[in-house]
């Protein structure tokens, strides 16, 4: 495994123990740093299978308090999104275009929860549901439509259990998706597979870890050296 491989697992530790504790940003944190570490081709599936393997954990622990009729409206509406997300993907381009558009939106989702707390927030529902649209477009590029859905879900779903079984299950199902999808294009390799495993296996050691800084830190610090991180990444994106 190569020096930049290793730097990539060690992307994808911290930002699961950030995820666990905060309930955010774990993907969209992870992503700038793994392309510049190790392209986009490698880290899209590795990050989508850890996602999925972290989705269905929750969605089984917490499937009884899975509110199913938010769970479909989500899915019609990030879904839209998702496939013109995915069909963007395939548009020829340099790469360049479409990671200088997601790193301004990193920087602006950054500024958003750094400026407004979620929980004082009100927005009319079509601005919400055109978030779910939104975020579905950037989950089908490059896996982190997360922070944007994640405004709609803690508007929408008041208990703890029911907002992370609902959102778990639909990410389960979003990614498998997408996991086929990339399958289909060929980025499954044997290099990938390696980083599949290890990936997991940090993830699981990440999430005791975060769970245990949770029970002795505060949410609030976490969530601003979050968006900082994403202020960062945001910028490495812009001017790479």
């Amino acid at each position: 495994m190569s020096l930049y491989e290793i730097l990539f697992i060690l992307v994808i530790f911290l930002s699961n123990i950030i995820q666990t504790i905060t309930s955010f940003a774990g993907t969209v944190l992870a992503m700038p740093f793994s392309i510049q570490l190790v392209g986009a081709d490698v880290a899209k599936p590795v990050l989508n299978v850890v996602a999925i393997a972290v989705s269905i954990y929750v969605a089984i622990r917490y499937h009884k308090n899975i509110d199913w009729l938010l769970l479909l409206k989500m899915i019609l509406f990030v879904g839209l999104g998702f496939a013109g997300g995915i069909a963007l993907s395939y548009i020829p381009n340099d790469g360049t275009i479409f990671l200088k558009i997601y790193g301004g939106i990193i920087i602006a989702i950054a500024i958003f929860f750094l400026i407004f707390p979620l929980e004082k927030l009100h927005l009319p529902d079509w601005v919400l549901y055109l978030l779910l649209v939104l975020g579905g477009i950037l989950h089908g590029l490059y896996i982190s439509g997360g922070p944007l859905i994640i405004i709609f879900a803690t508007l929408k779903i008041k208990d703890k259990d029911a907002f992370r079984a609902t959102l778990a299950t639909m990410w389960t199902i979003l990614n498998s998706i997408l996991l086929v999808q990339q399958g289909v294009s060929g980025l499954l390799t044997s290099q990938v597979g390696i980083l599949i495993a290890a990936g997991i296996g940090v993830t699981i050691l990440s999430i005791i870890i975060g769970q245990l800084l949770a029970k002795v830190t505060s949410k609030k610090v976490f969530m601003i050296i979050t968006c900082v991180l994403l202020l960062i990444s945001g910028v490495s994106l812009l001017i790479k």
